[in-house]
């Protein structure tokens, strides 16, 4: 064995460029052999980030919509608040009836803002409760109605009455008992 080994040192000393050619050759099958097993996990894991990305870009896509719809409830929400009564502030609570009259051109002979109930248990809000009489025309009186209902200010109508009035029976009296949504 040892005269097969010297014949081989000696083969490599005499031609030393093709030995270094031939082990170079199977350090590069060596390490492709080796990158060729890695690149299979890393197209493995480079598939895996492909559907990660697809789905986020698909979040994204998304994303705009949602920020959009955000943005809408944060404005009906300030919108909500800005329209929200303050108790003790009469003289404004009552001027939003009197705007609405002179709208509908209904007329409010009777608006009382009455005390809220003190079982009231709601943390953000309170209830503001009114009485009133819109009196009028079928039309006008109509008209305050809707103007109430669909008015800023959040309405609650808790009881309702009609009735004609004058002498021929051709005007309408509405008598309403009505809560607002206030601040605490």
């Amino acid at each position: 064995m040892n005269t097969q080994f010297e014949s081989f040192v000696l083969l490599l000393r005499r031609y030393p460029y093709s030995a270094g050619c031939a082990i170079a050759a199977i350090l590069f099958g060596l390490s492709a052999w080796f990158l060729s097993g890695q690149n299979e996990e890393l197209a493995v894991a480079q598939a895996d980030r492909a559907k990660e990305g697809e789905a986020m870009l698909s979040l994204l896509v998304g994303g705009s919509t949602q920020r959009q719809e955000l943005a809408a409830t944060h404005e009906i929400a300030r919108r909500i608040e800005e329209n929200l009564v303050v108790e003790e502030n009469l003289a404004e609570n009552l001027w939003y009836f009197y705007k609405l009259e002179e709208q509908t051109k209904a007329r409010l002979p009777e608006l009382h803002q009455l005390s809220s109930p003190p079982t009231d248990t709601s943390p953000m809000f309170k209830r503001v409760p009114y009485t009133l009489r819109a009196t009028g025309s079928y039309e006008q009186v109509a008209a305050f109605l809707l103007a109430l209902e669909t008015g800023p200010r959040l309405v609650n109508i808790t009881s309702f009455n009609f009735a004609r009035t004058g002498a021929n029976g051709a005007g309408l009296a509405l008598d309403l008992s009505i809560e607002l949504l206030g601040k605490k």
